[in-house]
């Protein structure tokens, strides 16, 4: 089912929450709801299941005007942080539940929550109660609660924030498992970037309620709109004060690209650790630390009055104290409008 938002508005009071959003997303995609700590992300997901209701603006399910339908004429399965299980009830009934307020004859209720917990390999787990499971197998029960009743959209908030690191990466991948083999429009909030450009095939990046960039992950990582984009997304990216002088990018005495055809001035620029790589005609530094962090090496130099991080293959043996010649690859020198933060040009 398409979903498609238009100028979508949460106030409360003079606050927005959401503000103008607009948005489509195609039958059968995963929908990546991404950005900080109250950027509105939340908020959205509520109101597509119907549990706020909007200030302003349309939402309409495969042309479908919803907007002003109550949460259970819908067609959403809804999974949120905590899972909300019934603790009293067994797996299977967690999973029934739902069918049997639906009056489903119960035979058939079991018979669906039987086929649900083997698509979420739960199958072993029906006669445990929640508290029996680990936090990746509750969250497994509230997916297949979720999806027995045959949603349209699948909404989940944050599903992984109660998982630690390792079981995160296993249960992310078998969430784009579920929802691809059952073929469901979903949408999945999160304030994890890995997470969100692990699994999504659309990223819709949100601050202070605004949306600042909506595409794939690869084109949203590789062509940001703007610095907020830029830095939000991939490891911590170097940002500073440079200047075009002469056709050439320089900062801190040294050369950042040359052959430019720009006018003369200032520059903002970003450059992400990982576009650094030894260059013997490239511009001298001293390495300041040196970690290998897994298949990397991670090091930082001074420049500019400025301390600066690299990423560069662990082969690349240096140690603190030695100098090194580095240059950026080509497309990822990142310069920003100095007042609107819009990205300017990438070179």
């Amino acid at each position: 089912m398409e979903i498609r938002l238009e100028r979508l508005t949460k106030r409360y009071g003079a606050a927005a929450a959401v503000e103008d959003l607009t948005l489509s997303l195609e039958d059968g995609k995963l929908l990546g709801l991404l950005g900080p700590s109250g950027c509105g992300k939340s908020t959205t997901l509520f109101m597509l299941a119907g549990l706020i209701e909007p200030t302003s603006g349309r939402i309409f399910f495969g042309g479908q005007d919803v907007t002003d339908l109550p949460p259970e004429k819908r067609g959403v399965g809804l999974v949120f942080q905590n899972y909300a299980l019934y603790p009293h009830m067994t797996v299977q009934e967690n999973i029934t539940f739902p069918l049997i307020n639906l009056k489903t004859p119960r035979k058939e209720a079991v018979k669906m929550a039987e086929a649900m917990a083997e698509l979420v390999n739960i199958r072993e787990l029906m006669k445990r109660k929640p508290g029996e499971l680990s936090g990746g197998q509750q969250q497994r029960v509230a997916i297949a609660r979720a999806l027995v009743k045959k949603p349209k959209l699948l909404l989940l908030d944050e599903p992984l924030s109660n998982l630690d690191a390792r079981l995160r990466i296993a249960t992310r991948e078998e969430i784009r498992r579920i929802q691809q083999e059952v073929g469901i429009t979903t949408v999945f909030v999160t304030h994890d970037q890995e997470e969100a450009m692990s699994v999504s095939d659309r990223l819709a990046l949100m601050d202070r309620g605004v949306l600042q960039q909506y595409g794939t992950p690869f084109e949203t990582y590789r062509q940001p709109k703007n610095l907020f984009v830029a830095k939000f997304l991939g490891t911590t990216m170097n940002v500073f004060n440079a200047e075009i002088a002469q056709g050439s990018l320089r900062y801190g005495g040294a050369v950042l690209r040359g052959g430019l055809g720009l006018p003369d001035g200032p520059a903002c620029v970003g450059i992400r650790p990982e576009t650094f790589r030894p260059d013997p005609e490239g511009f001298e530094v001293t390495v300041l630390t040196a970690a290998v962090v897994g298949r990397d090496r991670s090091i930082s130099f001074g420049l500019g009055g400025q301390r600066v991080r690299a990423l560069l293959d662990s082969d690349n043996i240096v140690s603190p104290g030695e100098t090194l010649r580095l240059s950026v690859r080509k497309g990822h020198i990142f310069l920003f409008d100095a007042v609107t933060q819009e990205l300017a040009a990438q070179l």
